[in-house]
């Protein structure tokens, strides 16, 4: 396995223009500094009705230069549907990375809540190869939107359906990685839900995908402080690759 990715950096951070975060832009700059982050990424979230994205990355704007620490304006939209649209808004001036989550189950309409998804799976409408696949399908069509993505929280969905990554099949996550690597995708290993599974990892580094790490904080406190991630990079370097 490659050099773990450096830890003085954090790829999904909030801040009050997300509506569920407590921290503004610059009071997350200033944690960042004082933890000796050399890069932070905010990634608020968006949606395809959000009016306030000029200001946003203007806002990023007026705060650098940050001596020392790389500061980029992202934003965070969920995977709409099997296609693999995402919830953005036509124009994202000033926007340095697009990070794509997994949110709800992208479906043929449209995104389908996970508390549907698994009571569909418990009444035998679906299967749990259906759903991965479906998974899977939408998000590696969803990395061909954007010019600059980044994966969040890979996988997060699957236990919110009763499923887990290791019914994801080794064939499928190869492909996933191979269609990462080709639009120019990092893999985030997130803090806040502790993933993706280090087998998850170790498939993407073999596929030659950069690791990022985040907080996914909410609250500049959070920032750059990591329990989960260190240990999920640890044991992907002590694994073998899936097959």
């Amino acid at each position: 396995m490659t050099a773990l990715p450096a830890l003085d950096e954090d790829h999904h951070v909030h801040s009050v223009f997300s509506g569920d975060a407590v921290s503004s832009l610059d009071e997350n700059v200033r944690a960042a500094r004082r933890r000796g982050l050399r890069v932070i990424c905010f990634a608020d979230h968006v949606r395809r009705d959000s009016p306030w994205v000029a200001d946003y990355t203007a806002a990023v704007a007026a705060l650098r230069p940050v001596p020392g620490l790389d500061v980029v304006a992202g934003v965070e939209a969920k995977i709409l549907d099997s296609q693999g649209h995402l919830d953005l808004p036509g124009q994202l001036p000033g926007v340095g990375r697009v990070l794509i989550a997994d949110h709800q189950f992208p479906g043929q309409a449209g995104p389908v809540h996970p508390r549907d998804i698994q009571a569909q799976l418990a009444a035998g409408q679906r299967t749990a190869a259906e759903v991965v696949d479906g998974l899977i399908t939408a998000t590696a069509a969803a990395l061909d939107q954007v010019a600059i993505p980044q994966l969040a929280h890979l996988f997060s969905l699957l236990p919110k359906m009763g499923l887990a990554e290791p019914q994801v099949p080794g064939p499928a996550l190869a492909a996933l990685a191979q269609a990462a690597r080709r639009a120019g995708a990092r893999l985030e290993v997130n803090e806040k839900w502790a993933c993706p599974s280090p087998r998850t990892i170790r498939a993407f580094v073999a596929a030659g995908v950069p690791l990022v790490p985040s907080t996914d904080s909410h609250d500049c406190a959070d920032i750059g402080r990591y329990q989960a991630v260190p240990e999920l990079l640890s044991a992907a370097a002590a694994s073998q690759v899936p097959g």
